[in-house]
């Protein structure tokens, strides 16, 4: 597969709603970004992609269809450990904390209710996965990032696996672990590994006191205090580098 190739997010179901030619008919919103905003013609080669791992050619078609004949041309499985972030609602950034999350290799997202977030942090599940999608054909990820739906804090502390790795960033507690140090501590092994990340009021201190009780891991990530937006993409930077460094050692 030529990388140069634009890519496409067609979600599973319907990729196997093609005709027994491979035809596939296209959305009118996906119509107009192949041939509006991309600008391409008929015959144009098209990478797509389902979110699920897979990537296949195809080929734009005259009466606005995609042809997709045959099977899938590549199969990635999922990483391992997974990456998750639980966030807070926050009254601004959320839409960037999704694109960058999303092009730094987060699997799944949390939205969550916590006790200080503002009236004014909306939850937006349409449009965030509209900015997902769109972030995935962009950086050309096989796998779509799960956005789970909002849950408050209190009801999702346990939530995660015993098997999970669960950090929770915060401030103003005494010696804390900077979040790279308790990266060193985990394993590969660990089935996901979360960050959660409180509101711009940030944590409640008995909504803190819960989830440590439910096995969560105070963490630090800057000896400064950040916006909640600007914590959750340096927090992302660093699960993924700590990833990508682990299944390297991995291989060797």
């Amino acid at each position: 597969m030529v990388a140069e190739l634009r890519r496409l997010l067609i979600e599973s179901e319907r990729l196997a709603d093609r005709d027994r030619n491979g035809s596939l008919v296209l959305r009118d919103d996906e119509r107009h970004y192949l041939r509006r905003v991309l600008r391409l013609r008929a015959g144009a080669p098209v990478a797509v992609v389902d979110g699920r791992g897979h990537l296949w050619e195809g080929w734009l078609q005259e009466e606005g269809e995609l042809l997709l004949p045959g099977r899938c041309e590549t199969t990635v499985p999922a990483k391992t450990p997974q990456l998750g972030l639980a966030i807070a609602l926050v009254r601004r950034g959320m839409d960037d904390v999704m694109r960058m999350a999303c092009e730094l290799g987060v699997d799944c997202i949390q939205p969550l209710q916590a006790t200080r977030c503002t009236p004014q942090a909306e939850y937006k599940p349409e449009r965030w996965g509209l900015i997902l999608k769109e972030a995935v054909e962009q950086c050309e990820r096989l796998w779509m990032p799960r956005l789970l739906p909002l849950s408050s804090t209190n009801d999702w502390w346990s939530t995660p696996d015993s098997n999970d790795a669960l950090a929770i960033a915060t401030t103003r507690l005494e010696g804390l672990t900077a979040l790279g140090p308790w990266l060193q501590r985990e394993t590969p092994e660990n089935h996901c590994v979360w960050l959660a990340i409180g509101p711009e009021g940030g944590w409640d201190p008995q909504e803190q006191a819960h989830a440590v009780g439910e096995g969560w891991s105070p963490i630090s990530l800057s000896e400064d205090i950040l916006r909640s937006s600007t914590a959750a993409i340096a927090g992302v930077a660093a699960l993924s580098s700590w990833r990508r460094k682990a299944l390297t050692t991995e291989q060797f």
